[in-house]
């Protein structure tokens, strides 16, 4: 009994013994809490108490730079000082605390003094490159960018190339402004080192898609031009403009400079074929066709002869349906075109993208399904073609199976693609047309999971698609579970998709009757859009997408509304001016727009051609 009694005292002895510190501990934690809560409701006299008893204690960062910022706030700059200097003595080595040191001098309004300290430790600069980024860090922490920026520039007369500080110092131009000595900086790190070649294009990148007013770009274009025509021998320069070209999307800039760079590198027309066709994938078929001019032009001997005028033949199709300017005598023209040229080539591999666009002109626009798919078959037959190609042409073949209303074998069709490449792009591809079929059949939340999943998928115009498609079920479907108004919008983009068009149209007209204030209008209008484009009523398009812009300012359509609008006042009804304005709107009212980055070019070309 007595041993379990002495056992007891000795539990309790020690239970008090480890409290005690834990009740410091919690002294502590309660104080700096406390601290720091006068320190951030701007009570400095009460915070400097405590922080004067913690700094004692356990002199952390956060202790000791709220420590001196009450100080300083308080002008206390004697203690101040004090306390930096307890920091060198205790770290030494450290020399952002020599930094803190002239900035209590500065603080306390003895400036020429913080100049000498400031001077002196710039002229004994560290004797590691380390060390000098930790100066001029500690300069930067302080918002004295000169200071940092001499360090730099000091440390490069002293490392010479070995650590010229490029990066570093087109950072804290940056930060000031002067986006001509920043970009001089990072194309200066390139010419010295072509290997950072790739690196450099990160920050550039970064840099230039962060510059609404386009003064970064400007800056960048004028240095390399300036490099370009200074050294024309050096091939870098002319290389990083074309790289500027094609990110800003100025596709005649890019084509010049592609032209110069294939015939200097005598790269047989490689280069230009590239610009070519980025030009034709963006639309820009002036260019493209510029491009692929000048391939034929350099010979049928050339490498590139044959894909060029293939290229030629895609720009003219692309070209036709882009302006929605066209019947059935133009269609039949183009189709010829593609005939003749694949007597003159044949059926092979390298003119499977010619065999391709023929088969869509034949069922999508002069309803010959039957000879498309053919077409298409010819390709998967082929010995020595990717399996990819032949999955491409399988979904094509299930469109065309849409196209006729066999839903049911296009489903499969699709799902046998998408089993084959489940994660990647062709099959994302195939799901997502699936899934649009499914929401064609008013399977809206089949479709909708599907959509959900290929919100993440890799390539970028898929998950657009997809994530705008699954807004579209999620948002117009009602709180009490009414799908009538979407299962008649899906019907009429059935219809649409099978060139319907009258039944698309009544299908249409009969939502906007029958419920006139359901929130599918927006969509409703632009489908009606899309189709007045299709069948020519282009004044009658714009006005319905003006309505939505005007009407559904905030709906998730009206920044691709206005844009469309801008393309069509244009392309198609040549009113640079009106298309400017739209433009202009999109970049000030819809700025995070998918769509503000091209319409900021389309601007300053319109703009650029108003003034010239």
């Amino acid at each position: 009994m007595k041993a379990q009694i002495k056992f007891k005292a000795v539990l309790v002895l020690l239970s008090l013994i480890f409290a005690i510190p834990l009740l410091y501990a919690d002294e502590d934690t309660s104080d700096e809490r406390l601290a720091a809560q006068y320190f951030h409701n701007g009570q400095y006299e009460r915070a400097v108490v405590l922080y004067e008893e913690l700094f004692e204690e356990q002199p952390t960062e956060v202790i000791y730079n709220n420590y001196l910022t009450c100080l300083l706030e308080l002008e206390e700059y004697r203690q101040a000082e004090r306390v930096v200097r307890s920091q060198i003595d205790n770290n030494p080595g450290q020399i952002r605390y020599e930094v803190d040191l002239g900035y209590v001098m500065q603080r306390s309004g003895s400036t020429r003094r913080a100049n000498r300290h400031f001077n002196g430790l710039i002229d004994e600069l560290p004797t590691s490159p380390r060390g000098v980024i930790s100066l001029a860090e500690a300069f930067l922490n302080r918002d004295m960018t000169d200071l940092a920026l001499q360090t730099y520039k000091k440390g490069r007369d002293k490392f010479g190339r070995r650590h010229p500080f490029n990066i570093e110092i087109a950072r804290i131009y940056e930060e000031k402004g002067d986006y001509e000595n920043m970009m001089s900086e990072y194309v200066d790190l390139v010419a010295t080192d072509p290997g950072e070649m790739e690196k450099v294009r990160g920050f550039l990148q970064d840099a230039i898609s962060d510059d609404p007013e386009y003064k970064k770009n400007d800056a960048l274009r004028g240095v390399l031009l300036r490099r370009s025509q200074r050294s024309p021998a050096n091939t870098l320069f002319s290389e990083m403009l074309l790289w500027l070209s094609i990110q800003q999307k100025d596709f005649e800039m890019a084509f010049r400079q592609a032209r110069a760079l294939d015939r200097r590198l005598q790269k047989d027309g490689e280069i230009v074929y590239d610009i070519a066709a980025l030009s034709m994938a963006n639309n820009n078929f002036d260019i493209a066709e510029e491009a692929f001019s000048h391939i034929v032009n350099m010979g049928s001997a050339g490498p590139y002869y044959m894909a060029a005028r293939v290229g030629l033949l895609d720009v003219k199709f692309k070209r036709l349906l882009a302006s929605y300017d066209y019947d059935e005598k133009r269609l039949k023209r183009v189709e010829k075109a593609y005939e003749s040229a694949l007597e003159e080539f044949g059926i092979h591999r390298n003119t499977v993208s010619l065999i391709r666009n023929l088969a869509n002109i034949k069922a999508f626009y002069l309803d010959k399904p039957d000879e498309a798919v053919e077409l298409l078959e010819s390709i998967i037959s082929m010995v020595r073609i990717s399996d990819r190609i032949k999955a491409e042409c399988r979904i094509e073949m299930a469109d065309i199976l849409v196209l006729n209303d066999d839903v049911w074998d296009a489903k499969l069709l699709y799902a046998r693609v998408e089993k084959s490449y489940r994660n990647d792009p062709v099959g994302h591809e195939a799901k997502y047309k699936n899934a649009r079929l499914s929401f064609y059949m008013c399977e809206f939340d089949w479709a909708k999971a599907q959509l959900d999943i290929l919100k993440a998928a890799t390539s970028k115009l898929i998950s657009n698609d997809a994530m705008a498609l699954s807004l579209k079920i999620q948002d117009n479907i009602g709180y009490d579970g009414d799908t009538k108004p979407l299962e008649m919008y899906a019907k009429a983009e059935r219809m649409a998709f099978m060139n319907r068009f009258d039944e698309a149209f009544s299908i249409l007209d009969s939502i906007a009757y029958k419920f006139p204030e359901h929130q599918i209008n927006d969509d409703v209008l632009f489908a009606k859009a899309r189709l007045n484009l299709k069948t020519g009523s282009y004044h009658v398009a714009d006005s319905l997408l003006a309505i939505i812009a005007e009407k559904y300012p905030q709906g998730i359509l009206a920044d691709e509304a206005l844009f469309k609008r801008a393309e069509i006042n244009e392309n198609i009804l040549k009113r640079p001016d009106k298309a400017r304005e739209i433009y202009r709107k999109i970049m000030v009212e819809y700025p995070a727009s998918i769509y503000s980055h091209t319409a900021r070019n389309r601007f300053r070309t319109l703009r650029d051609d108003l003034v010239n």
